[in-house]
């Protein structure tokens, strides 16, 4: 995705002090400003973006799209922009708010080294599966299900196609799924690698299902490509995969 950020500040202030100290703040990042004599496009753009409080950190496409309206808290969970610019989308690189995640939802993670390319690939292999697997449970995007309050919600099952006969399509149920890259050498990725003792090999992809206590790595060494990702993905939805027991933290220690 071709994202610009123009570094555009609003200065919704109370007092034309407060907004000279403030953009005097700004200088080192060249930030555009709206002046202060322009007073009806300063009090119409937040109201047009809904904004609740300030300061506020919105994120567009060069459409003007808005891609996320919570920028701040984004940047305060994911400081080095990993996952930026924080839009929707179906695989994410693994952050401390995907840890949280995974203790109530199981995922697929690909673990690589930390280079562009890297994750450039993981990004293309990854990608189909979880956008198919999105589109069959009707998920609009990771963390939002239509049928469901809360992503968070420990009930949230799906019913995902094992097998086909003539007569009927057999399902089973599992919970939503999330897919992410695990950057090796992020604290992330190297804590849920020794939580769970898995070595420290890439490319490994893995699939780590903590509401089960179960986990399934693909064989080191095996071709990682969209198809083998796929049939990895399709075997451990199915339940057909060779998977290992999670012994709990306790036991660890």
């Amino acid at each position: 995705m071709d994202v610009r950020v123009p570094r555009c500040w609003n200065g919704r202030q109370w007092s034309e002090q407060s907004y000279a100290r403030t953009l005097a703040s700004l200088s080192s990042v060249n930030a555009l400003a709206i002046p202060w004599s322009a007073s009806d496009a300063r009090l119409t753009l937040p109201t047009a973006l809904g904004v609740a409080g300030i300061p506020a950190l919105f994120i567009t496409d060069a459409n003007g799209k808005v891609l996320t309206a919570n920028g701040r808290q984004h940047l305060a969970a994911d400081p080095l922009g990993l996952n930026f610019p924080w839009a929707q989308r179906p695989v994410s690189v693994l952050n401390e708010q995907a840890l949280l995640k995974m203790a109530r939802h199981p995922a697929v993670i690909l673990f690589i080294d930390d280079e562009d390319s890297e994750i450039e690939f993981s990004e293309s292999v990854l990608t189909p599966s979880a956008e198919s697997y999105y589109e069959e449970c009707s998920i609009q995007y990771p963390g939002f299900c239509p049928y469901q309050n809360s992503s968070d919600d420990e009930t949230m099952d799906f019913d995902y196609t094992t097998t086909k006969t003539s007569s009927r399509t057999r399902k089973k149920s599992f919970k939503h799924v999330m897919f992410y890259i695990g950057i090796d050498g992020t604290d992330s990725a190297d804590m849920i690698r020794e939580h769970i003792g898995l070595d420290d090999a890439v490319p490994l992809l893995t699939a780590i299902d903590f509401p089960k206590q179960r986990m399934v790595t693909m064989k080191y060494g095996d071709e990682i490509t969209t198809d083998s990702v796929q049939n990895f993905v399709d075997s451990f939805l199915s339940g057909n995969a060779d998977f290992k027991p999670l012994k709990p933290y306790s036991e660890k220690c």
